[in-house]
């Protein structure tokens, strides 16, 4: 099933990685036939830096300055890297999908379409018994490579992703991966004044169009 509304969400066609392969972020119904996912040979190119308006006070130790930089998205995606970490090793330690890790997902998730694939990659993993998942798994991480265009305020990255954390065996190797977060109010499980709205790669590789992208549903 798509995040509801969504055309084409840039998770499509990751379905035959997704089972034990805990690539919650990635998995819809979606799926398109073919090879394992390569590494595309070109990088994305990068656009200037996104100038986003503060929205909290100097006190605010997560609060977001007027240039968004490489180096501040990655502490954000940092913090939401492990908050979803929190999540699914909850989830894993119950073999189910917990009230504890829908808190965590909501936190740090734009739209019930996103909460509603985490929830679907967690029943896959506790239908296959958590195949390729460590016992106690650790945080996945991104790390960006480059900012690209979109409209503000949502910020729109490609991202190198590692699952190795989380994962027993060899990792696999996916196409460009992109992040897009939008403003959410922080609160106490996160403090970062952002949430992912999508986060995956294009079945062609590329980037997926912004607008598509930074789209809640």
């Amino acid at each position: 099933m798509q995040a509801s509304g969504r055309q084409e969400p840039f998770r499509a066609a990751i379905g035959p990685l997704c089972v034990g392969l805990a690539v919650l972020a990635a998995c819809s119904a979606s799926t398109k036939s073919g090879g394992t996912a390569t590494v595309p040979s070109s990088a994305p190119t990068a656009a200037p830096t996104t100038a986003v308006p503060s929205t909290s006070t100097t006190a605010d130790a997560w609060a977001v300055p007027a240039t968004i930089t490489p180096e501040y998205l990655n502490r954000v995606l940092a913090e939401l890297d492990h908050i979803d970490g929190d999540a699914f090793r909850d989830a894993r330690a119950h073999s189910a999908v917990t009230p504890r890790f829908i808190e965590l997902e909501q936190a740090i998730r734009a739209g019930r379409g996103e909460l509603d694939l985490q929830e679907k990659g967690i029943k896959q993993e506790v239908a296959i018994g958590w195949t390729n998942i460590k016992a106690t798994p650790g945080d996945r991480v991104m790390t960006t490579e480059a900012i690209l265009s979109a409209a503000k305020p949502c910020v729109l990255a490609a991202v190198a992703i590692d699952f190795s954390p989380r994962t027993i065996g060899a990792p696999l190797h996916y196409p460009q991966w992109y992040a897009a977060l939008v403003p959410g109010r922080p609160d106490t499980i996160n403090p970062t004044h952002w949430l992912l709205v999508d986060d995956g790669f294009e079945p062609s590789g590329g980037a997926p169009p912004s607008a598509r992208a930074c789209a809640a549903s």
